[in-house]
């Protein structure tokens, strides 16, 4: 079982699940790209605020586990297509919230049915019995991640892109040497 005891990066549940990711979601980026103009982040912000309702960047950075310049410069983009709008809180700039508009809720819901199409063709290959299996086990170590996370050391490492991330470790380590 190469998941429990991996030998080689192809046997890592990260790697693994990102395989699945990038093979299942391939149909998915042909029609949200292809079909309608949306890049894929831009579907994941635009479906958290169809369903989820009006948030704060920060509040919608979180819930779609995105980082946070990530989202603001993808819901500029869901701003110039007119598929979410900002919403300044009593006057100040500093603080908004962010909605879909009526083009981006019209949007999603023809496009959503579409995606779900290519979720039920995955998901086929798998028996009732299979696929809650799946889904349990889904949810198991969906908790179990967070879990690892919330229990790392307080002094791990921390990934800082703001500030050059992997580049930044890499140019302290040729200094040192």
């Amino acid at each position: 079982m190469s998941l429990r005891t991996p030998r080689r990066h192809d046997d890592l549940v990260n790697y693994r699940i990102k395989q699945l990711q990038a093979l299942g979601g391939a149909p998915a980026v042909r029609i949200c790209e292809g079909g309608f103009g949306l890049a894929r982040q831009e579907w994941r912000l635009l479906a958290a605020l169809v369903e989820h309702g009006p948030r704060s960047p920060t509040g919608l950075a979180d819930q779609v586990r995105m980082e946070r310049a990530r989202v603001s410069r993808t819901l500029a983009s869901l701003v110039e297509k007119k598929l979410a709008a900002r919403v300044s809180e009593s006057g100040d700039r500093r603080r908004a919230t962010v909605r879909a508009t009526t083009e981006g809720r019209q949007l999603y819901a023809r496009l959503f049915p579409l995606l779900a199409q290519v979720n039920v063709r995955l998901l086929s290959v798998l028996d009732d019995g299979e696929l809650q299996v799946f889904e349990t086990c889904l949810e198991k170590l969906t908790a179990n991640a967070r879990e690892v996370l919330r229990t790392l050391p307080a002094d791990a490492p921390k990934a800082d892109r703001r500030c050059g991330g992997s580049r930044q470790v890499w140019s302290q380590r040729r200094h040192i040497q």
